[in-house]
C-alpha cells in the first residue's frame, strides 16, 4: 500500500501515539488562526520525516495538510482545505510544523491532529500534537438609532433602538449611562430576536421621559467579550430646561390677585358715593313752617 494513499493517512488518527500535547484554540468566523505543532529536535533529517494534518470527522477523518519527506504536498487535501490550509516550507526543517489556517468558516471547528512520522518505515509516531478548535461568530458593533440632538424638550418621550448582529448565541443587551457607568432601568425595555440560519439579529428598543441631561450606549454582553456603541450626548434644549407651565401659572395667580384687589377698591369708592343723605333740623323746621 503506497504510503502516499488517503487512506494510509486516515488511518494514522487511530494508532497507538507515543506522547500526546493538546491546546485548545478560538478563532472568528472569516479570521484566520495557526495551530501549533513544532518539535525543536528531529530525531532525522527532514528528507526523512512525513507530516500529516487530519481533522477529525467521523466516520472518515479529512486530510488537512501534508508534508512528504520535507516537501509541501498537496495531492490528498481535502477540498474543503485547499487555498486555506498551509505550512511554511521554510519552517520545516527547523520543526515547525504550524498549521496557518485562513477564511475560517463555522464548519471548521473540531479536532485538529499533527502526527509526525519518520523512517525507514514512514509508520513509526514519535509525537503528535492534538488541536481542539472552535470557531465563532462575532457580533458588530452595536448601533444605536437616537433623536435629531438639540430637540429635546423637558418631559419629553424619548425612544433609542439598538441593532446588532452577526453572533451565534443570544447576548445580553443593557443600556448605560455612560457618565458614571451605571445601568439604566427606568423606562420600558422592548428586544426582538432574529434568527438567519446560524447567526442572530438582536434589536433592543428603551423609552423613557427625559427629565436631565444624559449620556447613553447601548452594550452587547457576549462570552468572547462586550462591545459598545458609541456614547450618545442627550441634553434638554436650555430654554425649556425648567417645567414651561411653572411661570404661566404664577403669572395667572398673580392677575387674579390683582383683579381682586382692583374690584375691592372700586366697590369701595361706589359705596361712598351713595350713602344716606340726612337733612339739617333747622332746614326742616323751614320746610314745615312754609
Amino acid at each position: 500500500m503506497s504510503l502516499h494513499s488517503p487512506f494510509s493517512a486516515i488511518i494514522f488518527c487511530y494508532l497507538t501515539f507515543a506522547s500526546r500535547l493538546a491546546f485548545s484554540l478560538l478563532g472568528s468566523l472569516r479570521g484566520s488562526v495557526e495551530l501549533p505543532c513544532v518539535y525543536n529536535q528531529l530525531p532525522d533529517p527532514i528528507e526523512k520525516i512525513n507530516v500529516y494534518w487530519q481533522l477529525r470527522n467521523p466516520p472518515k477523518d479529512l486530510v488537512v495538510a501534508t508534508a512528504m519527506k520535507g516537501v509541501v504536498d498537496m495531492t490528498f487535501v481535502d477540498e474543503r482545505f485547499k487555498g486555506r490550509a498551509h505550512l511554511n516550507p521554510e519552517g520545516l526543517r527547523a520543526g515547525d510544523f504550524n498549521l496557518s489556517l485562513r477564511n475560517l468558516s463555522l464548519h471548521d471547528s473540531g479536532t485538529y491532529v499533527c502526527i509526525v512520522l519518520w523512517t525507514p518505515s514512514y509508520t513509526d509516531i514519535f509525537n503528535n500534537t492534538m488541536v481542539e478548535l472552535e470557531v465563532t461568530a462575532d457580533f458588530n458593533t452595536p448601533v444605536v438609532d437616537i433623536p435629531e440632538p438639540g430637540k429635546l424638550l423637558y418631559g419629553q418621550e424619548v425612544n433609542l433602538t439598538c441593532t446588532s448582529q452577526g453572533g451565534l448565541e443570544l447576548p445580553i443587551i443593557m443600556w448605560i449611562n455612560s457618565n458614571d457607568g451605571s445601568r439604566i432601568h427606568d423606562g420600558r425595555v422592548h428586544e426582538v430576536i432574529h434568527q438567519d440560519g446560524d447567526f442572530v439579529t438582536v434589536m433592543s428598543t428603551i423609552t423613557f421621559n427625559i427629565t436631565s441631561n444624559i449620556n447613553i450606549s447601548c452594550v452587547i454582553v457576549t462570552k468572547n467579550g462586550n462591545l459598545t456603541s458609541l456614547h450618545y450626548n442627550m441634553e434638554i434644549t436650555p430654554e425649556v430646561a425648567s417645567p414651561p407651565n411653572a411661570l404661566i401659572i404664577l403669572l395667572i395667580i398673580g392677575g387674579l390677585v390683582g383683579a381682586f384687589l382692583i374690584g375691592l377698591l372700586l366697590k369701595g369708592r361706589c359705596l361712598d358715593r351713595t350713602s344716606t343723605y340726612e337733612v339739617p333740623i333747622n332746614q326742616v323746621s323751614d320746610l314745615g313752617s312754609g
